[in-house]
C-alpha cells in the first residue's frame, strides 16, 4: 500500500494539538536549550565580567586559543580568540539540544498514547505503521529542529550583543554547519527511530526515553573529547558522521516499522 501524505499530515496535526494541550513535555528540551546556550556565553563573558579578569591576561588561554585555530579566527585579539575557542569547545552541547527534544517528544507521543488508551482507536483504522510512524517522529523532528534553530539564533546573537567583535562570525563557519547542520539532526533522526522501537515494547515513557543514552552517551564523550583538547573534529569528520548517523538511522527505521506489533499493543498494552 503506498503511504498516504493526507493520514500523515492529519495525524502530525494531532500531535501538534496534543503537544499545544501538554506543554510540560517541553520543559526537558527547553532546559537542554538553555543551557547549550546560557552556559558558553556565561564562562566566555559572564564570569570573566564579573571576576573583573580579562581573558587575555591569562597566558595559557591565550596560547591555548591560538594553537586550536577556530575556523574564522583570524585577525581577531587575543581576548576574542579566546572567547570563541571557549564558544566552539561547548557547541557539541547544542547537538544534544534536538537529541533530548526528539528523544522526549517521540516517547511521550507513543508510550502517552497507550496510557491514555488513544492508542487503540488509531490502530483500528486503515492507517499504515509506517503512516503512523512518519507522522509521529516526523512531527517530533520537526519540533526538535525548531528548538536547534532557535538555540543556534540565541548563541550567535548573544555573542554577537555580549563577546569581543568578531567572535560571533567564528559561529557561523562550515565546521560549524557540519555539527549544527548536518551531525545534530541526524543524530536527532537516530534517537527518534531509537525511541519509537523501544517506546512499541515500554509502558512508561521515561523509561524508554533512557534508550536515548545510547545516542548521548557519544555526543558526550566527543564533547569532553574537545574539552580536554584531546582531539579537534574538522569540517570532514562531521560530515563523516552525519553520513554514519543517517544510515544507522535509515536502517533503524526500517526496524521500527517490522517491530511495530499493532495486535500485540492492541491486546497486551496495559
Amino acid at each position: 500500500m503506498r503511504p498516504s501524505f493526507a493520514r500523515i499530515r492529519a495525524l502530525a496535526g494531532k500531535e501538534v494539538a496534543d503537544l499545544r494541550a501538554s506543554k510540560g513535555v517541553l520543559l526537558g528540551p527547553i532546559a537542554m536549550l538553555l543551557t547549550a546556550v546560557l552556559m558558553p556565553l556565561a564562562l566566555a563573558v559572564g564570569v570573566p565580567a564579573w571576576a573583573g579578569e580579562p581573558l587575555d591576561d591569562t597566558a595559557d588561554l591565550v596560547q591555548l586559543a591560538r594553537q586550536f585555530q577556530v575556523p574564522g579566527a583570524g585577525g581577531l585579539t587575543d581576548a576574542a580568540l579566546v572567547q570563541a575557542l571557549l564558544l566552539h569547545q561547548f557547541l557539541p552541547l547544542m547537538a544534544l539540544v534536538p537529541v533530548v527534544g526528539a528523544m522526549t517528544l517521540v516517547t511521550t507521543a507513543i508510550v502517552g498514547e497507550k496510557q491514555a488508551r488513544t492508542l487503540e482507536p488509531l490502530l483500528a483504522t486503515p492507517l499504515t505503521t509506517a503512516e503512523l510512524l512518519v507522522a509521529k517522529t516526523g512531527t517530533a523532528f520537526a519540533l526538535a529542529l525548531v528548538l536547534l534553530a532557535l538555540g543556534v539564533v540565541l548563541l550567535v546573537a548573544g555573542a554577537a550583543v555580549t563577546a569581543e567583535p568578531g567572535v560571533a562570525a567564528t559561529l557561523v563557519t562550515g565546521r560549524v554547519l557540519a555539527l549544527v547542520g548536518g551531525v545534530a539532526p541526524a543524530a536527532s533522526l537516530v534517537a527518534l527511530t531509537l525511541g519509537a522501537i523501544v517506546s512499541t515494547r515500554a509502558k512508561d515513557a521515561r523509561a524508554a526515553q533512557q534508550a536515548g543514552v545510547v545516542v548521548v552517551l557519544p555526543l558526550v564523550g566527543g564533547f569532553v573529547a574537545q574539552l580536554n583538547g584531546q582531539t579537534a573534529f574538522s569540517t570532514g569528520d562531521l560530515l563523516l558522521a552525519t553520513a554514519v548517523l543517517l544510515a544507522v538511522a535509515a536502517v533503524l527505521g526500517r526496524v521500527a516499522v517490522h517491530v511495530f506489533d499493532r495486535e500485540r499493543i492492541l491486546t497486551q498494552w496495559t
